[in-house]
């Protein structure tokens, strides 16, 4: 019996493995991880206007895609348009709550655009769901 436990747990272990395996080489070879891995390139250069259009086309493409949300999101407060920002931000959370560079970029954006208290909110959370520089962002602008 309990080597049939072992060998349950072992095929389930393994599926579990395959399956993660299958779905992160989906996601880097799909036309909107391509895309966005354009987007990300342009905007680690300082093109945030292009990085945009990449993202908005890796919407067009797959409005579930959480993370082009969240990055337009981003490029969007490096333009200065924290309202775009802030509702990025909320659709990728919306879709993925438990991320917390999500509501980093929201707490930026809210501070930016002279909602301090939500912003310093949405920092603490980001913090609370592990995301680490929310404590540099808390310092800047919280204390």
């Amino acid at each position: 019996m309990r080597k049939a436990i072992l060998i349950f747990v072992g095929l389930v272990f393994a599926f579990v493995i395959i399956r993660a395996f299958i779905i992160i080489v989906l996601l880097l070879t799909s036309p909107e991880g391509e895309i966005h891995r354009k987007g990300l390139i342009v905007g680690h250069k300082g093109d945030w206007e292009q990085a945009i259009t990449h993202f908005d086309e890796v919407i067009g493409l797959n409005p579930h895609h959480d993370k082009a949300y969240r990055t337009r999101a981003f490029a969007k407060t490096q333009l200065g348009d924290y309202q775009g920002a802030i509702q990025d931000s909320k659709i990728a959370i919306a879709k993925y709550p438990f991320y917390g560079e999500s509501y980093a970029v929201l707490g930026v954006a809210e501070i930016q655009s002279g909602q301090q208290k939500n912003g310093c909110d949405n920092l603490q959370t980001a913090l609370d769901l592990g995301f680490e520089k929310a404590k540099e962002y808390i310092k800047e602008y919280c204390n």
